[in-house]
């Protein structure tokens, strides 16, 4: 391909917008600030639970979309949608309101997700250094992260800034990261990308049938891809359920709603340790791995639901450590063996079999909560269930030898 491409100058596009789209400073509060609003948490996890349904209605779709019409332009009207959400949560009046932010967020993330990863990937590739994919998603993690960590700070303002400002301060964070997007430029790897430009309106549902047999084939041929695919999306459970629960939690150990940032950034500098630590790691089996990976993230999980103020912590840190550690491996064998003119399709399927199972986890994980009247018993719970897959992995791996 002839195509030229200022890898330096994507490179600072794609790092920008991994930065300001990271500061989502809402985190770290949100359940908190809608809990002292009135509502309860069956009602907070109904409403995660929307946004985990849109997810999975419209993770394959705009994957789909990135491939046939443009990653670049899909990102964009993602940024537009996260923008929009802030701005709608900022004002909403009641449930409703806060479930229909959530899906536009929702809609948005699902853009994101698979897109800005092959639109990285083919990046590099178009230059020749596919080697750097997983130092550059190493950068990208980090930022995120250090992102993350900082916006976390913001619980520090929660007497100030109220619900509003959060959302609208956090509206303002996504509009940035959207204009750095703006500015990227469309990797081109293969004809059929090349050809993009060209095709019209009456070409996309040819395109679109051609699209879903290719990547049904790709899964096919590549076994290896589906496993990746179920592994994350069962480790990435307890991800954001213990950041979301770990809040409400905390509150009814006695710990104050302006301190909230404490565990938040405490768990991204875990999180940046992880990802530290996979750029050292070159795990020989990638199973094994994953049962090491599923046994300690279950620990930190159930740690979070029923241990005290510093176990409860170290619980979380523990939880986001072990999965970035894990997933920037996995994510760099799954780009390596799925196609370019397929991969925001194959890597948005990664994302809706993770938003499948969340979609009855986050309700369930609340409501356990609600009959024991303790945040953290459905954590607990969570986190035994995760583990047992960890065994599970090693008892394969047993038999198999």
């Amino acid at each position: 391909m002839n195509h030229k491409l200022n890898l330096k100058k994507q490179l600072a596009c794609i790092y920008t917008n991994n930065f300001f789209s990271g500061l989502r400073i809402t985190d770290a509060v949100w359940v908190a600030l809608l809990a002292a609003r009135g509502f309860s948490l069956w009602e907070i996890g109904v409403a995660e639970s929307v946004f985990h349904m849109v997810s999975l209605t419209f993770e394959v779709p705009s994957g789909m979309a990135a491939d046939l019409l443009g990653r670049r332009k899909t990102l964009v009207a993602g940024g537009v949608c996260m923008v929009l959400s802030n701005l709608l949560m900022a004002f909403a009046p009641d449930l409703f309101f806060i479930c229909l932010a959530m899906a536009l967020s929702a809609l948005a993330n699902a853009m994101f997700s698979g897109t800005a990863s092959a639109l990285t990937y083919d990046s590099l590739k178009q230059c020749g250094r596919t080697d750097d994919y997983l130092r550059v998603s190493a950068n990208c993690s980090q930022l995120s992260m250090l992102a993350t960590a900082v916006g976390s700070l913001a619980s520090t303002l929660e007497r100030f800034l109220r619900f509003s400002g959060f959302y609208l301060l956090s509206a303002a964070f996504e509009g940035t990261a959207a204009a750095a997007t703006a500015l990227m430029t469309e990797p081109i790897v293969t004809e059929t990308q090349a050809r993009r430009e060209k095709q019209t309106f009456r070409d996309l549902p040819g395109q679109l049938a051609r699209l879903v047999r290719d990547s049904i084939t790709a899964l096919r041929a590549t076994p290896l891809a589906a496993k990746l695919i179920v592994s994350a999306a069962v480790l990435c459970i307890p991800s954001y359920l213990t950041k979301m629960f770990v809040q409400q939690r905390l509150i009814e150990l006695g710990w104050p709603t302006a301190l909230l940032f404490v565990p938040m950034l405490l768990s991204g500098l875990a999180s940046m340790l992880g990802v530290e630590a996979a750029r050292r790691l070159h795990p020989e089996s990638l199973r094994r791995f994953y049962a090491v990976c599923a046994l300690l993230c279950g620990g930190g999980c159930a740690l979070v639901g029923a241990a005290p103020v510093l176990g409860c912590i170290f619980g979380c840190m523990l939880v986001q450590g072990v999965i970035d550690t894990y997933l920037l491996h996995e994510d760099q064998k799954f780009n390596d063996v799925i196609p370019s003119d397929q991969r925001a399709t194959l890597i948005s399927v990664d994302s809706m079999v993770y938003s499948l199972l969340m979609i009855p986890a986050s309700p369930l994980v609340g409501a356990v909560g609600d009959t024991f009247g303790q945040a953290g018993a459905g954590l607990a719970v969570l986190g035994v269930l995760v583990a047992l897959t960890g065994t599970a992995a090693l008892g394969r791996k047993t038999r198999a030898s």
